[in-house]
């Protein structure tokens, strides 16, 4: 027989099953998410760069065209000879990046001398995609760009172009390698990914990064449709072949102006080996970065994936399994969260489980180079709980009104408000357990219905139920039933009650006394007057919602409820023996015999209350005689032993 345990599987299962969907439909979304969400996503665990304090490599340096550069030269762009002076003291570096495009023609000489200086250095251009002034290529253009590009390709998954913005020509031939020096922002415009190359006609042009380490590693890149390897190093990328970049604190750059570098004192050595991106900072100069530690001048974003690569520090998203692995432990405790009882205390743990989740992301950050998209399980997390506690709010709800509507008419309003609170140690459906049970009846009461009118008589009945079920509830008692005149309780069902056969020979002796003060007001031979025989035992019986499954009926069934009946019948025959033997002389310690208590009723309560043995008792429906005992209500009375 099924039992209903508080938040059992019967009411939890819909929990379940709506969570199981959530996460199917939250795991599915953060494998292929639309743009803008992919990128609120990641706005999320933006704060993950918080916790970077690695600074980037010292070989990478920023030479910056930045406010004092201006103050001391004037706006940009700068005539072309002062810059071809300001190159020609980079000769040291090992690899110079240009983040800057010299698309315009200016004076011929000093185009020139600028084309000159740039025909002795290990230096790389920049070639801008489909900007607004991007044309098509030339044959002449576009073999210089072959010479550039990456020849290590099957097909891979760029970023595609046909039009470009390339340094003018006298430039353009006196640069030794061109690279693109585009950035994709996401859709929120920030810059967390960095493309290696892109699709120029049928070219596959890399990006400034990439092309300075092949210049300084004399490594090549190798693009497949899936993967990307930079010499011996693996990146991680996604379906465009982009790499997720790893941002340090701006102010943790090596920075060089060029205001700097022109000084009469300044020692070209302090580049030797150094790779150097020279770009413009000046915010009224060059357009900022929008990235996830604020905004940064584009040259840094280069810089940034070139450090990534010398530290090995490239993030990595967490492949489908790794994902699905998060989701399936915060399912896992998510419903350890949902077997508590204290709603305070779920929605404690699952707001202690979002902050775990979040720092089990900035962990997998610091320590692994791991990206969790921390916004996926916190989004399913929320869902789900949010939809548990619903569930359980409206579950609860009609358990309780359930509960209060199947045993308000059976337990005291106190008990009520104990199962209410107790639901999981209900066992509805039926159970066996130690209990007791209480049966009174009412003596010689067909006279009392054949003298009173049909309605008086049950109003008569109705007052005497009414303090019957009060004792009963006043001592942990549950009515099991009403049958005609007489009284079924059930003790320790369905609440436990360490105490239950006490309390049950507290509830007869109750019984007996209200009922004495309820005769008050008659006289013995009116047909008002009521008399009654209580039978008590403790025993074994199957307890429970026993009938059919429309019909609900919370009793009791078993030899222990039998002999509770037996015993109640029996009081009427050992209270004539009783008083016969009174009359004849015998010494008996109590007046009257009313209530009944089986042996182990008695074993229970022995040394707390005045019991005398009926030895030899013959039961109806008993092959055998049993012992039993008279229980003195009166004499507990007189000991005061009822409150």
């Amino acid at each position: 027989m099924a039992g209903v345990d508080w938040l059992g599987f019967t009411k939890k299962r819909g929990i379940y099953l709506l969570a199981a969907i959530f996460l199917l439909l939250v795991y599915t979304l953060a494998l292929q998410p639309p743009a803008r969400i992919e990128s609120f996503a990641s706005a999320v665990s933006d704060g993950y760069f918080d916790w970077n304090t690695r600074k980037p490599s010292d070989q990478l340096v920023f030479l910056e065209i930045e406010n004092t550069s201006v103050q001391a030269f004037g706006r940009w762009p700068w005539s072309r000879d002062l810059v071809a002076q300001g190159l020609k003291r980079l000769e040291a570096a090992e690899v110079i990046g240009l983040d800057m495009l010299f698309s315009e023609p200016t004076s011929a000489d000093k185009d020139e001398q600028l084309a000159e200086v740039l025909t002795t250095l290990p230096i790389i251009g920049g070639v801008f995609l489909n900007g607004p002034q991007a044309k098509t290529l030339s044959e002449q253009a576009y073999s210089q760009l072959l010479l550039s590009s990456l020849t290590q390709v099957q097909s891979p998954q760029l970023i595609d172009s046909e039009l470009a913005e390339l340094p003018i020509e006298i430039i353009n031939t006196s640069l030794p390698f061109l690279a693109a020096l585009n950035i994709a922002p996401d859709a929120d415009h920030k810059f967390r990914r960095y493309p290696l190359a892109f699709w120029l006609q049928d070219a596959v042009l890399p990006n400034l990064g990439v092309q300075m380490w092949r210049v300084g590693r004399y490594e090549d890149l190798q693009l497949t449709r899936t993967s990307a390897q930079l010499g011996a190093q693996l990146l991680p990328i996604d379906k465009k072949t982009r790499t997720r970049i790893n941002y340090y604190p701006e102010d943790a750059w090596q920075r060089i102006s060029f205001a700097e570098l022109m000084q009469p004192n300044w020692d070209s050595q302090r580049l030797a080996n150094k790779w150097v991106v020279v770009g413009v900072s000046e915010a009224g100069v060059t357009d900022l970065r929008a990235t996830p530690i604020g905004q940064l001048a584009g040259p840094l974003v280069h810089l940034t994936f070139l450090a990534n690569l010398l530290d090995n520090t490239l993030l990595a998203n967490l492949t489908n399994l790794q994902l699905l692995f998060v989701f399936l432990t915060v399912f896992i405790l998510l419903l350890a969260i949902w077997q508590l009882s204290l709603p305070w205390l779920r929605f404690g743990l699952s707001l202690l489980l979002g902050v775990g989740i979040y720092f089990a992301g900035v962990a997998g950050y610091a320590f692994f180079n791991l990206w969790l998209e921390v916004f996926y399980p916190l989004l399913f997390l929320l869902a789900a709980a949010v939809t548990g506690e619903i569930w359980l709010f409206v579950a609860n709800r009609a358990e309780t009104a359930y509960l209060r509507s199947a045993f308000s008419s059976y337990v005291a309003p106190s008990l009520v408000d104990e199962l209410v609170q107790q639901g999981s140690q209900l066992q509805l459906g039926g159970k066996k357990q130690q209990l007791t049970v209480l049966f009174s009846d009412l003596r010689g009461f067909t006279p009392t219905t054949e003298l009173l009118e049909t309605e008086e008589l049950v109003s008569h009945l109705n007052r005497y139920f009414g303090l019957m079920i009060d004792e009963i509830h006043q001592h942990k008692g549950t009515l099991d039933k009403l049958i005609g005149d007489a009284v079924m309780a059930l003790f320790n069902a369905p609440l436990a009650d360490d105490d239950h056969a006490y309390n049950a020979c507290l509830t007869a002796a109750g019984m007996m006394q209200a009922l004495k003060n309820f005769n008050r007001h008659y006289s013995a031979s009116d047909p008002h007057f009521l008399r009654m025989g209580i039978g008590i035992n403790t025993g074994e019986a199957v307890v429970g919602n026993i009938g059919a499954a429309n019909r609900f009926n919370f009793t009791a069934i078993g030899d222990a409820v039998n002999t509770s009946a037996r015993l109640e019948s029996a009081t009427k025959e050992v209270n004539l023996d009783w008083q016969a033997a009174i009359k004849a002389g015998e010494n008996k310690p109590s007046s009257q015999v009313d209530i009944l208590i089986g042996e182990q009723t008695y074993l229970a309560v022995k040394d707390r209350l005045p019991c005398y043995p009926v030895n030899n008792l013959e039961l109806k429906g008993k092959a055998a005689p049993l012992n039993a005992w008279v229980l003195d209500w009166q004499k507990m009375i007189q000991q005061k032993l009822l409150l």
